[in-house]
């Protein structure tokens, strides 16, 4: 069984950032519709994302959100690194039916194959990145709105498995660029992940590659190309392989 760090809600809202990869094939679609339309042809075409996080987690038990901050990665097809930085050191690992994490209570490694829940989590996420846009409508009521240079999209699950935890999904963007997300649970907890930092359609050299998506052991975070201050995040005692 996962442990509640890789329980679906925590997954999906690792995975959220990812929505805004899939590709859009709409025949003669409305004004709104060709808006989405292409902004998501526009990230499906992308090579990769590298992006800095700042993530507020709002539970109704605590006075003060839980605030983390750290390192995130995606390489197509369907490949995700996640490492928190502050307050503490965590490693998220998610490549084909790998799914690995890292944290102060050890190493958890889940063998996707083997777990059919988690399983059908996983793929009903990876479809969103396929080109399929009848499928992700069929899982999810799509509102999306655009006005000039900055994009809303708000995902509402279909799936009664994904209703049961998850409200919303909410995301907000400039151009091509996701500036926040919004994932709004069932029981009134809400996590607020915003980007201060991101780098779009980002090549990743073979040896970067290996390091974050490695087939066994933990992967690595890179010496960030993000141009950052004083209070970026630091990535040197991330978890080792």
């Amino acid at each position: 069984m996962l442990r509640p760090a890789a329980s679906a809600a925590s997954l999906l809202g690792l995975l959220g950032l990812l929505v805004v990869l899939a590709a859009s094939a709409a025949a003669d679609p409305a004004p709104a519709d060709r808006g989405l339309d292409t902004l998501l042809s526009h990230f499906a075409a992308s090579r990769g994302v590298e992006a800095r996080f700042r993530e507020e987690k709002s539970l109704p038990l605590l006075q003060e959100p839980l605030v983390s901050e750290g390192l995130l990665y995606y390489a197509p097809p369907g490949r995700l690194a996640r490492f928190t930085t502050r307050p503490d050191r965590t490693s998220l690992l998610v490549m084909g039916d790998r799914l690995r994490l890292e944290d102060g209570l050890g190493v958890e490694e889940i063998d996707l194959a083997a777990h059919a829940e988690a399983r059908r989590f996983i793929a009903q996420l990876l479809l969103l990145f396929e080109g399929d846009r009848k499928a992700l409508e069929r899982d999810y009521e799509v509102r999306f709105e655009g006005d000039g240079d900055t994009w809303s999209l708000v995902l509402l699950p279909r799936a009664l498995t994904l209703r049961s935890v998850i409200r919303e999904i909410a995301l907000r963007g400039r151009d091509d660029r996701l500036l926040e997300m919004v994932v709004s649970g069932t029981q009134g907890e809400v996590t607020r992940t915003t980007y201060p930092q991101m780098q779009v359609d980002r090549p990743f050299r073979p040896e970067e590659l290996s390091a974050l998506f490695p087939e066994d052991g933990a992967p690595t975070p890179l010496a960030s190309d993000l141009s950052g201050g004083s209070d970026a995040p630091d990535t040197s005692d991330a978890p080792a392989q």
